[in-house]
C-alpha cells in the first residue's frame, strides 16, 4: 500500500480504577487467542470466486497479546481495548499484514518485522523454501513484483530533508510482497519487537542508531542489505539499516513457521491515487472488477482467512483540508461480514489509532474502538485491492 496516511493520536487521558470483571474476561481471552490453532489447509490456487449469497454472518479475531506494547493503562482506550496502531508512521501496509499474518499463524506478529523483510530480506531466500516452490512456480513475476513494491516506497521528509532511506523513514509497501518475504527467517511475535503506535517502543534504538550511525567509516558492506534494491541503499544510512537490522534479530525469538504463507492478490488500480485518477478521467473500475474485489474478500472469510484490503482512509474519516495528502491510500484487515436490512457489511479493522469519535458521520457510530462496519456501497467508492492467504 502506498504511503498516505500518517495516522495516530496521542492518548493522554488516563484511566482509574480497577479492571472489570467483563475486562478480565477479555484479557484472559486474549492471552489464549495468542496461541490459537492453525488452519493445515492449503487453499487453491485458482478457486471460483463468487459471492456469498446471503451476506452470512462471519466474524474473526485476531490474536492479541498483553506484553510491554499493549500493558499502557495511562492510555485511553487502552491498547488491550484496540487493535496494533502504526502511530506516526506510514507503514499501514505492515499493520494490515502483520493482522492477516497473525490470524493465519494463531500469534501476534510484530509489524515491524513485517516492515524490515519488506524493505531487506533478500529475495532469493524464498527459493530454498521447499514450501513455496510451487507458488513460486505459479507467480514466475515475484522477483519483479517485489522489486517493483520496494521501489515504489518513498521517505519521509521529517526530520529527513534529503529524503534518505532510514528504516523508520520509508513509506509504504504491498501486502502480497510482506507476506511473502515474511516467509524467511522465521516469526517473531510482537512481544519481543514492540510495534504498538509505531515505534514507540523504538525510539531509544533508532535514536541511538542514528547517532552512531553518523560515526561510522564508509563505505561498508552490509551483509544484511545486499538482497534489498538501490533505491532502499545509500551509503549515509546503510549503518543505521544494519544496525536496526540486527536489533530486531537480537530482540526476535524465532520459531519456524506452522504454515507457509501463500498470498492471493487482486488489485483494479496500482494505488488509490490511480484509482482516483481513473474516476476523474470517467474511466472507473467497472463494478464487476469491484465485485471480483468483493468476491476474494467473500471466498476469503468463509473460507477461514483474514484478507487486507486497500482503499482510502477517507471513506472513514474527512479530509482536513489543510492535509496535502489527497489520496490518504490505506490498508486494513476485514474481520467480519453481516447483514443489515438489505444491505451487506463488512468491518474493516482499521490500525491508525483513531479515536471513533473524529471519524465521519455514519462511521463513528459504527465503530467500536477502531473496528468500524461500512455498508458495501461505501467500501466500493474506494475499494482497490484484496490480499489474502492461501
Amino acid at each position: 500500500m502506498r504511503p498516505g496516511r500518517i495516522g495516530g493520536a496521542i492518548r493522554a487521558a488516563v484511566r482509574s480504577g480497577v479492571l472489570s470483571c467483563a475486562l478480565a474476561g477479555v484479557l484472559l481471552s486474549s492471552v489464549t487467542a495468542a496461541r490459537a490453532q492453525v488452519d493445515p489447509r492449503i487453499l487453491p490456487l485458482h478457486p471460483a470466486y463468487a459471492r456469498n449469497p446471503t451476506c452470512a454472518p462471519v466474524a474473526a479475531t485476531i490474536p492479541f497479546d498483553v506484553h510491554e506494547g499493549t500493558r499502557d493503562v495511562a492510555l485511553s482506550p487502552s491498547p488491550r481495548e484496540m487493535p496494533l496502531n502504526q502511530g506516526e508512521s506510514a507503514i499501514c501496509f505492515a499493520y494490515a499484514a502483520a493482522d492477516m499474518i497473525s490470524h493465519r499463524l494463531g500469534r501476534q506478529i510484530s509489524p515491524l518485522d513485517v516492515a524490515t523483510k519488506t524493505y531487506f530480506a533478500d529475495p532469493e531466500r524464498l527459493t530454498a523454501i521447499p514450501a513455496l516452490r510451487a507458488h513460486l512456480k505459479a507467480h514466475p513475476n515475484w522477483r519483479a513484483d517485489i522489486a517493483w513494491s520496494r521501489n515504489a516506497a518513498e521517505m519521509s521528509n521529517i526530520g529527513n530533508p534529503k529524503l534518505l532511506p532510514y528504516f523508520d523513514k520509508i513509506e509504504g509497501g504491498e501486502e502480497d510482497t510482506a507476506a511473502l518475504l515474511y516467509n524467511i527467517g522465521g516469526l517473531c511475535e510482537d512481544r519481543d519487537l514492540p510495534s504498538n503506535d509505531g515505534y514507540r517502543y523504538a525510539d531509544r534504538t533508532l535514536r541511538a542508531l542514528r547517532y552512531r550511525s553518523r560515526l561510522a567509516p564508509r563505505p561498508l558492506c552490509f551483509r544484511s542489505l545486499a538482497g534489498t534494491v538501490p533505491h532502499l541503499r545509500d551509503p549515509r544510512t546503510d549503518t543505521f539499516n544494519a544496525g536496526w537490522i540486527a536489533h530486531v534479530e537480537a530482540r526476535c525469538r524465532r520459531v519456524p513457521l506452522p504454515v507457509p504463507l501463500l498470498p492471493v492478490s487482486y488489485r483494479v488500480a496500482a494505488n488509490q491515487a490511480e484509482f482516483a485518477a481513473l474516476r476523474e478521467a470517467g474511466r472507473p473500475p467497472g463494478r464487476r472488477a469491484v465485485a471480483r474485489i468483493l468476491a476474494m474478500i467473500d471466498y476469503a472469510l468463509d473460507h477461514g482467512r483474514v484478507p487486507t484490503i486497500g482503499y482510502s482512509w477517507y471513506l472513514l474519516e474527512d479530509r482536513d483540508p489543510k492535509d496535502p495528502d489527497l489520496h490518504a491510500d490505506h490498508a486494513s484487515p476485514v474481520i467480519g461480514r453481516r447483514k443489515v436490512g438489505g444491505s451487506c457489511q463488512y468491518r474493516v479493522q482499521d490500525n491508525t489509532g483513531e479515536y471513533c469519535a473524529r471519524m465521519r458521520e455514519g462511521m463513528r457510530e459504527a465503530c467500536d474502538n477502531g473496528r468500524v462496519w461500512v455498508d458495501e456501497e461505501a467500501l466500493r467508492r474506494t475499494l482497490y485491492s484484496v490480499t489474502y492467504l492461501r
